[in-house]
């Protein structure tokens, strides 16, 4: 009996045995079979593939993917900077103890001998005798061929725009090229500015932008003393912007920390305790792409450049997405206060308000609120109303796809900067002219301004009607709106 149950249980083991191993078999044909299974195993080192990345598409498939055009690429796409980056120029010879580059952009146009730029240099020290930081670098002779393709001589060939700024001015006020400077290694990085002003919106963005684009460009350019890029995301934190103009901050001034993370400096602040540092000469405002073209009507339809400042800007300041209701199309009109006035501004906006359908209008002076709360203005507008001036510049922060600017210009004028910049951004556009009278603005504008620019605007009531009544019926079925348009 006990041997008849020991057999047993021996069979009992040995089938146990054999349908655990066929389970095994079954799993293991089932992981050779299946992905789903696969996917989960662990890596095992040995097994990592070692093969190189893949290289990129050729370019002809870029262009085939993008609508626009080579000029309108080259100006307002990412061939600007990359072009730029591919024009690096060092300027030192090699016996110098610092490192002076150039990136250049030649977009000026046919005909156009200007060749913009931005510079890097690699440990200046500053010099608080002179007010200067010293840079050592004993500039090299350029060769024939940089000579025929439009090298600058440095310093004094770098360019130089209006209101005496750019990097030749730039130079001539903050840096000093001197082969006996020793300095050690570098410890922040420096964002010397000459700005144009301090108040006017369209300026202060076209340089502050210019400045985006001159970061972007470090961090995408490779220095070949280092092998890593002239910058990177995390010097931020230790970069710093010093201004060598006398203009008030201005509402604009925290949005030149958009990259540089340290306090706001002004030259004459600095003192012989500065550490060595790193020196940025951004490209000028005078000589932003959005400038070219704005007495033509451009076939531009897309700028990533310009979409992703705004982006940036908006993020830098926490603009939340608006909250958006199916009720009104929300008009703002931009009220000036010293030239180009609106005359009976006051009579217009009540006929507006009583005579367009659908509408909730408001009137507001931008620039006498913080530049966050504009942008929160704006950013809320479906349409921008304004006559024309630095306020419609605005206009990029509307959301696109759903929000349109309106434009009324000075008789005889035929300016299309904003026109195309709206055209960039997707955002709707309309413009209607009006006829010039002399205005009654402050002495201080008036001193300053001529023509056009001292002129208050005089429109027909019922042509300012209709061409709000056609704007916001424009933006009828956008967003979530939906109403008859007629």
């Amino acid at each position: 009996m006990f041997w008849t149950a020991q057999r047993r249980y021996r069979l009992v083991v040995i089938a146990l045995a054999a349908s655990l191993a066929l389970l095994v078999l079954v799993i293991q044909a089932r992981l050779g079979s299946d992905d789903s299974f696969a996917r989960v195993q662990p890596a095992l080192h040995y097994r990592i593939s070692t093969a190189p990345p893949l290289p990129d598409l050729p370019d002809d498939y870029r262009l085939a993917a993008s609508s626009e055009s080579l000029w309108c690429q080259d100006r307002f796409g990412a061939p600007y900077l990359e072009k730029a980056r591919d024009s690096a120029v060092f300027f030192c010879n090699d016996e110098s103890a610092s490192r002076f580059t150039c990136f250049l952009s030649r977009t000026a146009g046919s005909g156009s001998e200007r060749v913009d730029a931005m510079c890097h240099g690699r440990r200046a020290v500053f010099d608080d005798s002179l007010k200067r930081f010293r840079l050592g670098c004993d500039p090299r002779p350029l060769t024939p061929d940089e000579l025929d393709r439009g090298v600058p001589r440095v310093p004094d060939g770098l360019p130089r725009y209006w209101y005496e700024t750019g990097p030749g001015t730039v130079m001539d006020k903050a840096v000093r090229l001197d082969k006996t400077a020793a300095p050690g290694r570098s410890q922040v990085t420096t964002i010397l500015v000459k700005r144009e002003g301090d108040a006017n919106p369209w300026h202060s963005l076209m340089e502050i932008m210019s400045l985006s684009w001159s970061v972007d460009l470090l961090q995408m350019s490779l220095d070949p003393e280092t092998n890593e890029p002239f910058l990177g995301p995390a010097d931020g934190a230790t970069t710093q912007v010093v201004l060598l103009d006398g203009h008030g901050y201005g509402p604009y001034i925290d949005l030149w920390r958009l990259f540089a993370k340290m306090p706001i400096r002004r030259i004459h602040e600095l003192n012989a305790s500065e550490p060595v540092t790193d020196i940025i000469v951004p490209f000028a405002g005078g000589g932003n792409t959005l400038w070219q073209g704005d007495w033509d009507d451009l076939l531009c339809r897309d700028s990533s450049l310009v979409k992703t400042f705004i982006r940036r800007a908006l993020a830098h300041y926490n603009v939340p997405a608006p909250v958006k209701d199916d009720k009104a199309v929300k008009v703002t009109f931009i009220r000036r206060t010293t030239t180009r006035k609106l005359i009976d501004e006051e009579t217009h906006m009540q006929a507006l308000r009583e005579r367009v359908p659908h509408i909730e209008l408001t009137v507001v002076d931008l620039a006498a609120i913080p530049f966050a709360e504009q942008l929160k203005v704006v950013r809320g507008t479906d349409l921008l109303v304004g006559v024309h001036g630095a306020g419609l510049t605005h206009l990029m922060f509307l959301r696109p796809g759903c929000a349109a600017a309106v434009e009324i210009i000075p008789a005889g004028f035929e300016h299309r900067g904003f026109r195309n910049l709206a055209q960039m951004l997707g955002v709707g556009y309309l413009r209607a002219h009006a006829e010039m009278r002399r205005g009654e603005g402050s002495a201080a504008a008036a001193a300053a301004a001529t023509g056009w620019q001292a002129s208050d605007v005089e429109m027909d009531r019922e042509r300012l009607v209709r061409l709000v009544d056609h704007a916001a019926k424009s933006l009828y079925n956008r967003g979530m709106k939906s109403y008859d348009v007629v």
